[in-house]
């Protein structure tokens, strides 16, 4: 496989990913707004408007409050998540038990053998009455629709996050070679932030209408911010200055070599030695084997961000998406070739002083090429 094909197809797996994950969430929230939220609301007015049971009609579409005492209150811990379990038994002696949706209320106040009220609908219990005081079950309809419509915005906007990655990935990263740091985080962060005010707007709010509304108010600044934050970061160089420091000892360090060179094959590994006159390139963690010297005769031209059409011997073996959005890009020449020497911005210094100090004793000028190393 060629290089340019390499670069091709690594580019195509971001643009894959985040066009599934968009395709993904959109379908869910589309499910969840469109079926689950409708259902839940029928149910809460089918709820609201029930008529009370006649005789001994089953508590199907209508309601039917049973009297008993209360036999025991249960909290159960259960992850994160904590269950209130009340136990009721009835005059003929049945036992009913429903989950409460709190601590608070009835919960907190009944004691074994204290008169209650439940009401039935649909076969489960939904709200209890204790001495006029009402609460509320975890099986009641009438707010159960919150939760997936917060579920459903959250993902539609996120959804609508990834989409617009696929779209800045297809469309701009041809347009603009260079690749910084805030094109992998700025509109993210933004999603994010929007899908959280999204999620969180249903759970405050009584209303649909007002939820909606909760969630544009948040999202105004938000998209603001990121734009204004684009505004400033497009401005930025693509060139750093960066002062020299010569390394007092050897220090091994993740980075890359790509060089259009006779001996550019040779350049193979994930790490960079750097030393007082020493910038060798290695696969070896602790930079001991299998080294390979930079020769003395390049030349820094500048120091630069990373650009999509770099090789993958430069940007591809950083590993972690941190770290890769630390790295920049050494521009050098050995004479009329090119060579980049890729590594994180802290590092750089070291990279600057190794070139520039002399020679470290005993090591090669230039790394071996293979027909060398055969002759």
């Amino acid at each position: 496989m060629t290089p340019s094909r390499r670069r091709r197809r690594r580019r195509r797996h971001p643009v894959r990913s985040a066009a599934a994950a968009s395709l993904v969430c959109v379908l869910a929230a589309l499910f969840l707004l469109f079926v689950t939220v409708p259902g839940k609301r029928a149910d809460s007015r089918a709820f609201a408007t029930a008529s009370a049971c006649v005789g001994d009609e089953p508590a199907l579409e209508c309601r039917k409050t049973i009297e008993g005492t209360v036999k025991g209150t249960e909290t159960v811990p259960r992850g994160k998540t904590t269950h209130y379990w009340l136990t009721i038994t009835g005059r003929g002696g049945d036992t009913h038990r429903a989950e409460m949706n709190g601590p608070a209320s009835v919960f907190g106040r009944v004691r074994p053998g204290d008169p209650v009220k439940a009401t039935y609908w649909r076969g489960k219990i939904r709200f209890v009455d204790f001495r006029g005081t009402v609460q509320l079950t975890a099986d009641q309809p009438k707010d159960a629709y919150r939760l997936p419509f917060a579920c459903g915005m959250g993902l539609l906007a996120l959804g609508g996050t990834f989409a617009w990655l696929t779209y800045w990935m297809v469309r701009q990263v041809g347009r603009h070679p260079a690749r910084y740091a805030w094109q992998a985080t700025v509109l993210p962060c933004a999603g994010v932030l929007t899908g959280i005010v999204a999620f969180v707007a249903p759970m405050v709010t009584d209303t649909m209408p007002t939820a909606l509304v909760l969630t544009g108010a948040g999202t105004v600044p938000v998209v603001l911010g990121a734009l204004w934050r684009i505004r400033v970061r497009r401005r930025q160089s693509e060139e750093f200055e960066i002062a020299p420091v010569v390394p007092e000892r050897e220090e091994c360090v993740e980075g890359g070599v790509a060089a259009r060179t006779p001996y550019g094959g040779e350049l193979i590994g994930a790490y960079l030695v750097v030393g007082p006159g020493l910038l060798a390139v290695t696969p070896d963690p602790e930079g001991r084997a299998l080294r390979r010297v930079l020769p003395r005769t390049l030349v820094v031209e500048r120091v630069r961000v990373p650009y999509w059409s770099d090789p993958s011997g430069v940007t591809a073996e950083t590993r972690g998406w941190r770290k890769a959005l630390r790295q920049v890009v050494l521009v050098c020449r050995d004479g009329d070739d090119e060579v980049l020497i890729g590594v994180q911005r802290k590092h750089v210094p070291w990279v600057l002083g190794a070139l520039q100090g002399p020679a470290a004793p005993g090591e090669p000028q230039a790394p071996a090429t293979a027909s060398e190393s055969r002759a």
